[in-house]
């Protein structure tokens, strides 16, 4: 596995393109919001969650390298970091977790920055991050039920 560090600060013209490339594919709402939130930091919390981004993508490589299946425990709670990270940006909606996992898979420039940690993980990424929001899916349609047969108790 390379040593190289996965997050990196963008220049200044590069961050512009990658905010008009997201607004195209998402609107502008939720990069405005991701922009708003990154610049309402200070510079060392910016670090701090950089460094945590580089934790969670080098902990998710080790665990395959280690074995670890996609859909293990240990993979899905590194997920949950990876989730609560994302959060520092925006509030990620399960299709937008889904989606994520599907690009980085599928686009070019996610294939060739997860590359730099390992050929393999664009797809281990994407299974285990399918795994992650069908288990968030699961967990909210039983408290949906639950709540449902709460409220038919109570009539």
């Amino acid at each position: 596995m390379s040593k190289k560090v996965p997050f990196e600060r963008f220049s200044d013209d590069q961050q512009k393109q990658y905010e008009r490339e997201a607004r195209l594919q998402y609107g502008p709402q939720i990069v405005n919001e991701s922009v708003n939130r990154w610049n309402s930091y200070s510079e060392a919390r910016r670090d701090a969650i950089m460094a945590e981004g580089n934790a969670v993508y080098s902990d998710l490589a080790q665990a395959m390298l280690s074995g670890e299946p996609a859909t293990s425990p240990a993979v899905q709670a590194i997920l949950t970091r990876w989730h609560n990270h994302l959060r520092h940006f925006y509030e990620p909606t399960l299709d937008i977790l889904r989606g994520l996992g599907e690009l980085y898979n599928s686009n070019p420039a996610f294939i060739a920055f997860f590359d730099r940690l390992h050929p393999d993980l664009p797809q281990y990424l994407q299974d285990s991050i399918a795994q992650y929001v069908d288990d968030l899916e699961y967990a909210e349609i039983v408290r949906l039920l639950a709540q449902d047969e709460a409220e038919r108790g109570r009539i």
